[in-house]
């Protein structure tokens, strides 16, 4: 019962680098060959190599499974995994909630400060608008002060 690298990843629910990785140079001697398949050189790992790499992914792994299984029998669906996906649901449903109820506030604070850019540029307008009245009227005022003061204008 050889298997190749490709079949051994899928059972044991890993990647194929993380096999190949655990094929070192003594490993391939003994329990690997390489076999042509569609003329491709494919890799196959005996029986016993195959035993060997089941008890370190398998038996080396004591992690305890989290949450719900999913089970399905021929493409129904379990019990179980429609109730796991529910309370998925319900969860994103409630970040989407939060999300919404975020941006609204961002809207409004982009409101306020577009209203606050608007009545600041108002009073720099009317600022400018009143030193160029106060320039105007200091130059009008200047004009007169610096006129020559003629003397017989008293006589007039």
């Amino acid at each position: 019962m050889s298997k190749t690298i490709k079949e051994i990843a899928d059972e044991f629910g890993v990647s194929k680098q993380a096999i190949r990785r655990k094929l070192d140079a003594t490993f391939r001697a003994k329990y690997v060959q390489a076999v042509p398949r569609n003329g491709v050189q494919t890799l196959i790992v005996s029986n016993s190599g195959y035993l060997l790499l089941k008890q370190h992914f398998i038996g080396g792994n004591n992690q305890k499974q989290r949450g719900e299984t999913f089970t399905s029998t021929t493409g129904n669906k379990g019990i179980d995994t429609i109730a796991l996906l529910k309370q998925q649901l319900a969860i994103k449903d409630s970040q989407i909630r939060s999300k919404d109820e975020q941006l609204r506030s961002i809207q409004k604070l982009l409101d306020q400060s577009q209203q606050l850019q608007l009545m600041s540029e108002n009073k720099l307008e009317k600022l400018k608008m009143i030193t160029s009245e106060n320039k105007n009227h200091k130059s009008v005022v200047d004009d007169v002060n610096t006129r020559p003061k003629k003397w017989w204008h008293f006589f007039n």
